[in-house]
């Protein structure tokens, strides 16, 4: 049977899917379960979603705004331009980066008359064809904003209890090694750092100077590789290096003019 024009125009249907390289294996719902989820999410709504109107950013963080991303920007092209009316995605992280972001794009397509549907958040699928799941939605959606918040406040509290106390909190830092979980200074970085400080601030040397006498030194970074004058910038500016003073110096530490050089 044979469908008339208008009624399969409101079953037409797109579907993002967005995974951030990073995090994919933490996340544990990668892009070809989600492609599987949309397109059985479609036939279980009656809804026309073919291959090519399933639109895939990879290694895409979700800090950008929906429309903007590269695969976004074709989706909204073809939202505007081919009579869409739905917009399926596996969960509501993959499609927006904050409760406003969400409640603008909602009401954006709400005005011309496309609505969204959320597979999974908890088991309940969600949509915004009805009053009650545009509700549900944005109630979810400050939840989320609310969760991602309080994780930021407790990550940034734990990372200032660890440098306080010189437990690894990052990965390698020029100046310091690793030992077990604590960072304890490296004396002979350190004195480069020293160094760095003492030519920019008391000879006037520019960090190009210094970046180039570092190389010709052999003085190389923490992980190899050659300086940078923004390297030389970011490494002796780094608040990080006052915790040294936990720690007992060298004997010999002292014999070089530029030695706990201070501004």
């Amino acid at each position: 049977m044979v469908l008339p024009m208008n009624e399969q125009s409101e079953r037409r249907a797109v579907a993002y899917v967005r995974v951030s390289s990073k995090r994919q294996a933490e996340e544990g719902i990668s892009i070809e379960a989600q492609i599987a989820a949309v397109k059985q999410y479609a036939i279980l709504r009656n809804l026309d979603l073919v291959d090519e109107d399933i639109f895939i950013d990879e290694g895409v963080s979700a800090s950008t705004h929906l429309f903007s991303r590269q695969q976004g920007q074709k989706m909204h092209r073809a939202i505007y331009g081919q009579g869409v009316k739905h917009i399926i995605s596996a969960k509501m992280d993959r499609l927006f980066r904050d409760v406003q972001d969400m409640l603008s794009t909602i009401d954006e397509m709400d005005r011309i008359g496309v609505s969204m549907h959320v597979i999974e958040y908890n088991g309940t699928m969600i949509d915004t064809s009805s009053p009650t799941g545009r509700f549900f939605i944005t109630v979810i959606g400050g939840m989320s904003e609310l969760e991602r918040g309080l994780i930021s406040e407790r990550t940034k509290t734990a990372m200032t209890h660890m440098k306080a106390n010189c437990k690894v909190f990052c990965h390698d830092i020029f100046g310091w090694d690793k030992v077990g979980k604590d960072l304890v200074p490296n004396w002979n970085e350190q004195d480069a750092i020293d160094f760095m400080k003492w030519a920019y601030h008391k000879q006037d040397k520019s960090s190009t100077w210094i970046a180039k006498h570092l190389n010709e030194k052999g003085i190389t970074g923490k992980r190899g590789g050659t300086w940078k004058a923004s390297m030389v910038l970011r490494t002796m500016r780094y608040e990080f290096h006052t915790q040294r003073e936990l720690f007992e110096k060298p004997l010999n530490w002292g014999s070089s003019e530029w030695h706990d050089f201070s501004i």
